[in-house]
């Protein structure tokens, strides 16, 4: 559950807000994913734009029938477990360099009012209205489902039977927007990345359906009550889909929120109904701009290509990970080693080899050669004016792409081409041997010194993705001392 990372630029603004998950269980390794996604994310418009110009909101979504049902089994007040819950997601945060500039939760009461504002907006544009309604409902996927998306009479993604349900609801006219929606995507045509997603999106949309965004408190006591109807509090969805608003001041703020609006979303590949359809009807409802880009990360699968779920016992805990090979190691892994876009497997093998070859072997080896041969030879470094005009431009040129990459959120690629760098690094002091004694003083110097212009283009490029690391990488190089910043393992 969630409600995607969102990322604007507007006037050199970047405003980037993560999944807000459910509190009902331990933070997981897809919500690691999406996290350091969009940390790493924030970092690197950051060092472009400047850290005024750029907000991370992440928080949790604190509402809805699970969380309420977890609360009464483990036998705590139901705001207790919310907090008990959400802090443990800042410990994540805090454990996997993940620096939020705020730390959003729809259980504040600053959210509750944003949220009924937004429910009045909706209303008084005649789209919210009360009817019966009859069907199954799966609690896990806090929603209505139908007859067409059950597997032998089960949800597909929890393997439950769904509740008969038959109760008087609010409803949103989504159907209304319809065709708003259609040409909003067909005069946007890259509006959505993976582009292979644009035909799933379309019929979605085309599919769509006016729906259900209350319930009847008695039978959910927790949640936002319906404004001018305490009997009914709003469907966790609509609550916690208006915090991508209210996070920059939506209803409290207009000058503030015209300076973020609109953005940029990632999110999950079982949220693209949520994220590219409700939430687009729910903006166009109170007249704001839609989405400008839809980004739809991948997902992680277990080691062996299958579904990660609490039944098959194949969770992967970030916690335990970080515990095994070092948080930075793992965040290295996770945006690197995973696809950024498609579904990827987890596999500590990989990790380990990754880590090891490009880090340790690659990068690291480089910057110790460097330092160490800089040391002996007694040569200057770190002069950025003498550096060979050819190698600058191979290295401006790999700058160039990476950049690029980042620009267009392939933070995996990114990865890979940084490593390409390193590489070509130190096939360039192989081969010009620098330590022979045949070489001149000024040869080596200049040998070393285009070297420690390479070793900074590479530190500026992986920061986002080791932050720690590449802080003492560089620290290090300026202080010629050698460091072992990659220990293998």
């Amino acid at each position: 559950m969630g409600c995607g990372i969102i990322i604007l630029m507007k006037t050199e603004k970047l405003y980037i807000t993560t999944t807000l998950p459910y509190v009902n269980a331990e933070p997981h390794i897809g919500h690691a994913l999406e996290f350091v996604q969009a940390d790493a994310l924030s970092r690197y418009f950051k060092t472009k734009l400047g850290d005024g110009n750029v907000f991370l909101n992440m928080g949790t979504d604190e509402h809805g029938q699970k969380i309420w049902e977890k609360a009464q089994n483990e036998k705590l007040d139901v705001h207790e477990f919310v907090d008990k819950y959400a802090e443990r997601f800042k410990d994540f945060c805090s454990l996997f360099f993940v620096e939020y500039d705020n730390f959003y939760r729809t259980a504040d009461e600053e959210h509750s009012l944003g949220a009924k504002k937004f429910w009045e907006a909706c209303r008084e544009n005649g789209d919210i209205y009360k009817k019966k309604y009859s069907g199954k409902y799966c609690v896990g996927c806090e929603r209505f489902i139908t007859e067409k998306e059950l597997v032998d009479g089960k949800c597909p993604d929890h393997g439950t039977v769904p509740e008969e349900r038959d109760e008087e609801n609010y409803f949103f006219k989504l159907t209304k927007y319809k065709d708003h929606l259609l040409d909003w995507l067909n005069e946007n045509p890259n509006i959505l990345k993976p582009i292979t997603k644009r035909e799933e999106l379309r019929k979605i949309i085309e599919e769509v359906e006016d729906i259900s965004i209350s319930r009847v408190k008695s039978k959910l006591p927790w949640g936002i009550e319906v404004p001018d109807d305490p009997e009914q509090v709003m469907y966790v969805w609509f609550d916690a889909l208006t915090n991508y608003a209210i996070a920059i001041g939506y209803g409290k703020d207009e000058t503030r929120f015209n300076e973020w609006w609109p953005g940029i979303q990632l999110f999950g590949p079982d949220n693209l109904r949520f994220q590219g359809v409700i939430w687009q009807g729910m903006l166009a409802s109170v007249g704001l701009s839609q989405t400008k880009t839809l980004l739809e990360h991948g997902m992680i699968l277990a080691s062996d290509g299958r579904k990660m779920s609490k039944t098959l016992g194949n969770i992967i805990s970030p916690f335990e990970q970080a515990e095994k090979y070092g948080a930075e190691k793992v965040r290295f892994y996770l945006l690197t080693g995973i696809s950024t876009f498609a579904d990827s497997s987890y596999k500590e093998d990989e990790l380990v080899n990754m880590y090891n070859a490009r880090l340790a072997n690659n990068f690291g080896n480089l910057l110790n050669r460097v330092i160490h041969l800089a040391n002996s030879k007694e040569v200057e470094i770190n002069a950025g004016k003498n550096i060979e005009e050819d190698f600058r431009k191979k290295v401006d040129s790999y700058q160039e792409e990476v950049e690029k990459l980042y620009k267009e959120y392939e933070i995996a690629l990114a990865g890979e081409k940084i490593d390409e760098l390193a590489d070509w690094g130190n096939k360039y002091i192989t081969e010009k041997e620098p330590w022979a004694k045949e070489i001149k003083h000024n040869e080596a110097e200049l040998i070393l010194n285009n070297l420690s212009y390479l070793l900074k283009t590479v530190i500026f490029l992986y920061y986002p993705i080791i932050p720690v690391s590449s802080k003492k990488a560089l620290e290090s190089l300026e202080k010629r001392e050698k460091i072992i910043l990659f220990n293998k393992i």
